[in-house]
């Protein structure tokens, strides 16, 4: 009688374990808890991210950084990220963020593919002046949504881009929108 009820809680665990391989999983927000993110610490910025995120910091393609969420399923073949470019401003005609922002949308909207702004707002945290540039462009046979913050201090750019697949920027957008509000220059 024990072993049969053994083998029947085993099956049913067995059961919802593959019933679980195939859903995607939930929300990443509630998937890793804030208290257990990982913080980066650079000497002119920090930034923090949930533990289950990837790391790239080799610099590859001229980003400073890149985080890489995991891949929601097997089918799934485009990990949500955000990378941080920081550019040297010294001796370029851009000085403002205004000047920095028409620059970036000029290109967002001439050099993408299928490419629209969605919207395009200055804000203000912790007394630094950003701002929030939200778009949509094709990539390949991706239809992706960014989230940009451009930051400019001391003649220096920091470029804080938030990239998901379109469909899925409204289920995604709060763990995004966490990590890009985390990012402080120092």
């Amino acid at each position: 009688m024990k072993t049969s009820k053994t083998i029947l809680i085993g099956f049913i665990l067995l059961t919802l374990g593959f019933l679980s391989c195939g859903e995607k999983k939930q929300s990443p927000i509630s998937a890793d808890n804030s208290n257990s993110w990982k913080t980066i610490s650079a000497d002119n910025y920090t930034i923090t991210y949930p533990p289950s995120w990837t790391l790239d910091n080799s610099g590859r393609m001229g980003m400073t950084l890149q985080l890489f969420s995991p891949l929601s399923s097997p089918e799934d073949k485009f990990s949500d990220n955000v990378n941080l470019v920081i550019q040297n401003l010294t001796g370029q005609p851009i000085k403002s963020l205004d000047q920095y922002t028409e620059l970036s949308e000029n290109q967002i909207l001439t050099m993408l593919t299928d490419s629209k702004i969605l919207s395009s707002e200055l804000l203000k945290s912790n007394g630094q002046e950003y701002q929030k540039v939200s778009y949509t462009a094709q990539q390949g046979i991706y239809k992706l949504t960014f989230q940009q913050y451009y930051f400019i201090k001391n003649e220096i750019a920091y470029v804080l881009t938030f990239t998901c697949v379109a469909d899925e920027f409204e289920k995604y957008r709060a763990i995004g929108d966490k990590i890009l509000n985390s990012f402080r220059i120092k």
